[in-house]
């Protein structure tokens, strides 16, 4: 059994204990396949989301449900946090339940809820002229085993944010590699009150995995090579996480492996680093009144490595899925609510109240999205090449794996062999 391959079908084990755990809840019973009901009435769907994102998609839902009397979209809102709602999920889906229709997904539970059979294939309704409007990657998060099974909502993906005031007094362009960033250190101590090169996020977290992916993939690394093997302890995945701990030891403050996007942003918002890799939506939090860094900020790709090519970002972001356990009707109430959640109009507004990056390309050329976001003339570019997080039927084993690994290494609790090693190990073991 491989991983992290898309093509590849996958059946995994649910175990019996969680299995005998579920209860199945009330909702619409009908299963796949069961015909439509001869009704005129509108139908009802659940949409299931977390607090979060809780207005926006309020204020979303209120409209689509004014737009049109056919179908009737209720909310079903669970607490902001990833853990609470994946189980919430789990619980639903394993258990056949029907009382939500919709969900928004975290992209990296995609691979494990569609290797279980429990999201519907929405190739039909969505053609490949229409997937080629949105951006790629986003596409890639919602694929399957060669099926599309979710459809992008929203997304995000990193970026390098820099003092843009300070490398004009130097008299010097945005360095494209990691090298060319090291070398300003001497430069840049003490002009406008910088005192670091480099600021990140290195704490035992999911953040460090969307950190270290990206020296990996920007040195020209794989976590799989093209046929799903592992290859996680390549020389180029070496040499990228070497980069990762210089810039830890030399470069950053010396707290930076305790340090998620709160610590890491407050560092460059008090004008105490060079640069900063963080997601989009910091560059407004940069900009708000009270910021030492207030329109000194420039925005460029992350840097790439000796064995690079072009940089990628990690992409975040919400996908959209339908349970496959509702009826044709709900199935067809829930495509629709979708196609109006990823149309252009509404990828507009909810980049406008929202501040969440669409997954629509054509967005990102729309006057009124540039005014609010000036920087999205650069982002663009950066998020066209934002590549996913290995797509895994089991991606929490595989993520718990790379934090404690790649944290050890970049403690120096072990050498960084050792500690992709150990990832390559584990990662193999899943695959038997």
């Amino acid at each position: 059994m491989k991983l992290f391959k898309a093509k590849k079908i996958w059946m995994p084990l649910i175990a019996a204990s969680l299995v005998l755990s579920l209860t199945a809840c009330g909702g619409n019973s009908a299963k796949p396949g069961a015909e439509a009901p001869d009704t005129d009435e509108p139908v009802t769907i659940t949409f299931s989301f977390d607090q979060g994102i809780g207005q926006p998609a309020q204020t979303l839902i209120d409209e689509y449900n004014a737009s049109q009397e056919k179908y009737i979209v209720e909310s079903k809102i669970l607490p902001q946090d990833a853990n609470v709602v994946h189980d919430d999920f789990v619980n639903k889906l394993a258990s056949g339940d029907t009382s939500v229709d919709v969900m928004a997904l975290d992209v990296v539970y995609v691979a494990e809820f569609a290797s279980a059979g429990w999201l519907t294939d929405l190739t039909q309704y969505f053609d490949q002229a229409t997937q080629d409007l949105y951006l790629p990657g986003t596409i890639e998060t919602a694929t399957y085993n060669e099926k599309l099974v979710a459809f992008p909502w929203f997304t995000n993906a990193s970026a390098l944010f820099y003092r843009k005031d300070v490398l004009e007094q130097l008299g010097v362009e945005p360095p494209t590699t990691y090298q060319g960033w090291m070398d300003l250190q001497s430069q840049v101590q003490g002009v406008n009150d910088v005192q670091y090169t480099s600021v990140f996020q290195a704490a035992l977290s999911e953040a460090l995995v969307c950190n270290w992916v990206e020296y990996v993939a920007n040195n020209g690394g794989e976590i799989l090579d093209a046929d799903g093997n592992p290859v996680v302890n390549s020389e180029n995945n070496i040499e990228a996480t070497q980069i990762m701990l210089d810039l830890v030891k030399n470069y950053a403050p010396e707290g930076v492996t305790t340090y998620n996007e709160p610590e890491s942003e407050q560092v460059f918002l008090d004008g105490k680093a060079l640069f900063i890799r963080d997601w989009s939506g910091f560059w407004s939090q940069a900009n708000k009144e009270g910021s030492k860094v207030k329109d000194k900020v420039g925005v460029t790709s992350l840097p790439v490595g000796p064995k690079g090519t072009e940089s990628h970002s990690t992409l975040g972001g919400l996908n959209l899925v339908i349970n496959n356990a509702i009826d044709d009707a709900h199935k067809e109430a829930a495509v629709d609510f979708i196609k109006y959640l990823s149309s252009e109009s509404v990828q507009k507004k909810m980049n406008l109240i929202a501040a969440q990056p669409p997954v629509l390309k054509s967005v990102y050329q729309d006057a009124e999205v540039l005014e609010a976001n000036p920087f999205y003339a650069d982002f663009y570019d950066i998020i066209m090449n934002g590549k996913a997080r290995p797509m895994s039927p089991q991606y929490a084993r595989v993520s718990d794996s790379i934090q404690r690994n790649i944290h050890a290494a970049l403690a120096e609790n072990i050498d960084i062999k050792t500690a992709l090693d150990t990832i390559q190990s584990d990662i193999e073991a899943l695959n038997k």
